[in-house]
This record gives structure tokens, sequence and C-alpha cells, in this order.
């Protein structure tokens, strides 16, 4: 596993690591060549193979130029492999002398940390020749059937927000939507007689869609429909279920809570975590 999934995989929380009062000691070298020394040491336990190790990371290039930070919402968990980790270069080893609640600075040359754990080329605008310091916190260890239901609570937590806030946008417009299991709101503009898609049919869609403010972040107007199978994952959960709702030439409007659509990645930077949003669709063609 390498770094570069952690934006995808990975769900984020906030770095939480406190500098002020940090231990201002010299970094330590270990004996696989990365720098490192403690901010906090916790009293945990070490992870083992086949549990989650929920980390909160920040990490910034030798100009201390921001490049990433986790947040509360979305924090970076990565299952433990001990073989994999060792295989990942320094920062996966670094990772390895945490236990739970330990917090440290690692600093790792900058052409080693892409080449060996990000496995990616050095963007531009990032020296080569520099070094990337990474602050990370060992936040939780969990087992797997523990994590699954740690994302269940939280998920119907973000449900009910979610459900909340939509409820009251359209109390608030006077808006009368149908509702699903779900969550999905949906109102129907305009019906029509056509057949309506099932599963691996392809569809095409004219769609606008917009963040709760009414920011519209991208639109098909203008151009062609956008064309995809139903039912298989090739758009947002929301989608997938609400044009199934829908018959050919109808239009509607969907309110979609952010589990069903981006979730608390969201989707930089048009769309923020945790976005609750709004389409306006008209089904144009079942194949």
């Amino acid at each position: 596993m390498n770094l570069r999934k952690i934006n995808v995989v990975i769900v984020i929380a906030a770095i939480g690591i406190a500098l002020a009062g940090c231990d201002t000691g010299k970094f330590k070298t270990s004996e696989d060549g990365f720098e490192y020394k403690y901010v906090r040491k916790g009293d945990g336990k070490m992870p083992t193979n086949g549990e989650v190790v929920v980390f909160n990371i920040k990490y910034t290039d030798e100009k201390d130029s921001l490049l990433f930070e986790s947040t509360s919402e979305q924090p970076v968990t990565i299952p433990y492999d001990s073989a994999q980790w060792n295989m990942a270069g320094p920062l996966y080893k670094a990772f390895k002398i945490m236990g739970e609640g330990d917090s440290i600075l690692v600093r790792i040359p900058t052409k080693t940390t892409f080449a060996e754990s990000f496995r990616a080329a050095i963007p531009p605008g990032i020296d080569p020749e520099g070094f990337i310091t990474f602050y990370v916190g060992a936040k939780s260890i969990m087992t797997a059937s523990e994590m699954r239901a740690d994302d269940a609570k939280k998920n119907e937590a973000q449900l009910q927000l979610d459900i909340e806030k939509i409820e009251r946008y359209l109390e608030q417009n006077a808006i009368v939507a149908q509702s699903t299991e779900s969550g999905l709101r949906y109102v129907i503009n305009s019906e029509s007689a056509g057949d309506r898609p099932k599963p691996g049919n392809t569809v095409s869609v004219h769609y606008t869609g917009k963040l709760m403010d009414g920011t519209i972040f991208h639109s098909s107007e203008g151009k062609d429909p956008i064309q995809f199978v139903i039912g298989r994952g090739a758009v947002i959960r929301g989608w997938d279920e609400g044009i199934m709702l829908l018959n050919k030439g109808s239009k509607a409007t969907f309110y979609i809570p952010s589990g069903l659509a981006y979730g608390p990645p969201g989707r930089s930077p048009v769309i923020p975590p945790n976005s609750i949003l709004m389409f306006d669709v008209e089904l144009v063609g079942i194949n």
C-alpha cells in the first residue's frame, strides 16, 4: 500500500499534535535511515497484523509549505501489515515504531519519500534535494470489525444530520418531496410515460449539480448528456438509486445526503467534505 491511496481509502482526523510543549531534543536517526523524534510518548499497545491504525497526519516541505493535513472528518486509516510496511519505504517504517497514543516528527529526504513511500513523481515546486517533515499521531488502533462498527456509527450520525438539513431546506422553500429508505429525497418536476431503467442499462442524463447554498459545481448544460451503466457504481449512490425512480423523459430534483454522494472526503476543491448535493436531472435516454 502506498500513501497516495491514503487520500481514497483513507477515512481523515484533526492533526491534534500539540507542538507547543514538544520535545525540543535533536532528531534521532533510526537503523532504517529516517530521522525522528517523539512529540509525545503514549502508553498504548502496538498494532498487530490485521488491525487498523488511525493516524493524524500532516506533512510539509523544507520551506514549511503545507502539502497535506488530515481533518477530524477523515483520519488516515491504514491496515497494519508488517511485511508490507517493511517494503514501503522509511515512512512506513516510522509508522511501525509507533504505539497507540504516540506522536512523532519524521524527516525524510524528498527523493526518498516520493520514490519509496509515495511511489509518485515529485510535484513541480517541491525541491527534490530537500526533505519532507511528517507530523504523525497514532490516534487509535482497532480491529477490522471495530473499524466497521465505528464507521457505521459515524455514517448513521451523519445521515441524521443531513436529513435534518434537507428537511429544513424543503420546509423553508415549501417543497414537497418524496423519500426513500436510504435518505434520498426527490421531486418529480415533469413526469413521463417512458420506460424506467434497470440495473445494467446504459442511461443518458442531463444534469446540473448544486451545493445547498445554490453554488453550481457542474452541469451538462450546453454539452452532451452524461452516459453510464446504471447500478454498477459508475456514479454516486444517490444517482444510481434516484435515476432508477424515473421514467425516460422525466425531469426531477434529487436531494442527496452526503453518504450517498462523496461523503467525508468530498471532491476537492468544488465539493467540501460531507456535502449534501442537489441535482436537477433529466433522463433523456435508456439503452
